[in-house]
Formats: structure tokens, C-alpha cells, sequence
């Protein structure tokens, strides 16, 4: 009996939930950094086995939606949650009693009538008596159909939980090749590359003002050659971008392209350019532009 399905990554902002794609999958195809926030679309990851294939969705975190973009976020969290086979409720089992966030993503879960499934994860972070307490804290929450404590950065239990996955996934045949880890075309990868420098080099302001936009990708047989435009919402932010004698653009695409080169199997030529679009967060002709799917 084969298995197939999708699985919904739902948790508050920074609980994880792209650490634990990037764990499940074996492969980055998420980016990954310190700031809440950091995911913007649904990112699906794709894990074939002999007996299933699993497409996991990494999602915006859950959160109150405060301008077009948050707004966007959001929906798109909660329409993926809602055709999802399984949800994973993720939740930062290092940060008790469970927060305000919390509460309003499980709530949020509920609604949608899909099953879902507890996953505490950081559990490397907190105590080994105290692991069974802060699982039921969080079962609290919601109605569960299982629980599983789990560290995405020591691996611990992640086995236990894609057995815990397949017990609740319908039959059905695979979506994708075998092969396959993300149906992200490379233009997206490489914007989300991009973007993780920025978010990895910049101060508090900067990383929630950028998108970057890939202008072409031109794949030759021994290099790949890539122009990409970075948009800030202010004027005063360009320069920080660029740096004192352009040192900081330089050091955003020297980083990006070994990661491009790593992946791709191949040298890179990353040409880096940056503008301004005002308050483009809250701006539906931008967002589309940037292939948001605003109304």
C-alpha cells in the first residue's frame, strides 16, 4: 500500500519549521535565518521512500497580518493548511509556557478540520524530565492526533516522526519523480539565496524591506550566468545595501554565488544591482510584480 500526500509546516514565526524541511528532506531548499519572517511563500519539499511520498509545504508563520504583504502571508499559510492531507503544528518547545502566538496559530489549525500533528521541536534545549510537562502544555492547545518531540538540529526523532506522518496520509500515487526534492523552479532558489545574504549581513530594518527579483538565468555548459535586483523601500536604505565603497554588495554576492556554485555544479556569474520601490510591502501592483498572488 502506497502513500502519498501533502503536509502543512504551520507554526508562529520562528519556531523552525524551515530547519526541519531542510532536516527532512536531507537538502536546503529552504532558506534559513535568525529573524522571524523569514519564509514569504509556500516552499514544498519532497521526500520519496519505498513506501510513501511525502510533500512537506513550508509556510509564512502565523501571525497578524499588519500590511499587504503580512496580509498575503497569511492567507497563503492558512489556504495551504486547509487542503493540506496533515498539518504539523510546530512549536519551539525551548519557549514555555506556550505564547499568545501559539495560541492563535493552533486555533487558526483547528478550523481547518484537517488532522494535525504536535511537533515540539528544540527539544536539544530543554531538560529530558521536563520533555513529557511541555508536551502536554502545548497538546493543551488543540485537538492532536499525536505528538512527537523533536530536534531539527541534532535530527533526534525525526525518523519517528515521518512514521508518524505516513500513519495519516491516504493512499495515493507519486506526485513527483523520485529524484525530485523541490518543484521550486532555479530563479526562485536563486532569489531565496540572495535574500538569505542580506537577511545573514544586514541590521534589524533591512531584511523585512528587500526583495530580490532574478532578471534572467542563462544556464552554459560551463557557467551559469545570473543578473538579479535587489528592492529596498527607501532611498535611505540603497546605500546601506551597496556598503562604504561597495563593499557590502560585494560581500552579499561573493557569499550567494558559492552557495549558487555549490548547488548548480558549476562557476557562477552573479551580477548585483539595487533599487528603490516605495513602500512596496504595501503596494499590490509591486507585490504581483514580485509574483506575490495578491487580489
Amino acid at each position: 500500500m502506497y502513500k502519498s500526500g501533502f503536509v502543512g509546516l504551520v507554526g508562529r514565526p520562528n519556531v523552525g519549521k524551515s530547519t526541519l524541511l531542510n532536516a527532512l528532506i536531507k537538502q536546503k531548499v529552504a532558506i534559513v535565518t535568525e529573524k522571524p519572517q523569514t519564509t514569504r511563500r509556500p516552499i514544498r519539499g519532497i521526500l520519496t521512500s519505498d513506501d510513501a511520498q511525502i510533500v512537506f509545504v513550508d509556510l509564512p508563520g502565523i501571525h497578524k497580518a499588519f500590511n499587504a504583504l503580512s496580509e498575503y502571508m497569511l492567507e497563503a499559510a492558512t489556504q495551504v493548511a486547509q487542503g493540506s492531507d496533515v498539518n504539523l503544528f510546530i512549536v519551539d518547545g525551548s519557549a514555555v509556557p506556550p505564547g499568545t502566538g501559539d495560541v492563535y496559530t493552533a486555533r487558526t489549525l483547528m478550523k481547518t478540520g484537517v488532522p494535525s500533528v504536535l511537533v515540539m521541536n528544540k527539544v536539544d534545549l530543554v531538560p529530558p524530565d521536563e520533555i513529557d510537562e511541555r508536551l502536554r502544555m502545548f497538546m493543551a492547545l488543540g485537538d492532536f492526533v499525536d505528538a512527537v518531540p523533536v530536534s531539527a538540529t541534532t535530527g533526534k526523532n525525526l525518523d519517528l516522526l515521518l512514521e508518524t506522518v505516513k500513519k495519516y496520509l491516504p493512499e495515493g500515487p507519486k506526485f513527483y519523480p523520485e529524484d525530485m526534492k523541490t518543484d521550486q523552479p532555479v530563479s526562485f532558489l536563486v532569489g531565496e539565496v540572495i535574500r538569505e545574504k542580506i537577511i545573514q549581513l544586514t541590521g534589524d530594518e533591512i531584511p523585512y524591506s528587500v526583495e530580490v527579483q532574478v532578471d534572467f538565468v542563462e544556464d552554459g555548459q560551463d557557467i551559469t550566468r545570473i543578473n538579479s535586483t535587489i528592492f529596498v523601500e527607501k532611498e535611505s536604505q540603497k546605500p546601506i545595501i551597496i556598503g562604504a565603497n561597495g563593499r557590502m554588495i560585494k560581500q552579499i554576492g561573493t557569499l550567494a554565488r558559492k552557495e549558487l556554485e555549490a548547488f548548480l555544479g558549476k562557476h557562477v556569474f552573479l551580477g548585483l544591482w539595487v533599487k528603490v520601490k516605495e513602500n512596496w510591502r504595501d503596494n499590490r501592483e509591486a507585490l504581483r510584480q514580485f509574483g506575490y498572488g495578491v487580489e
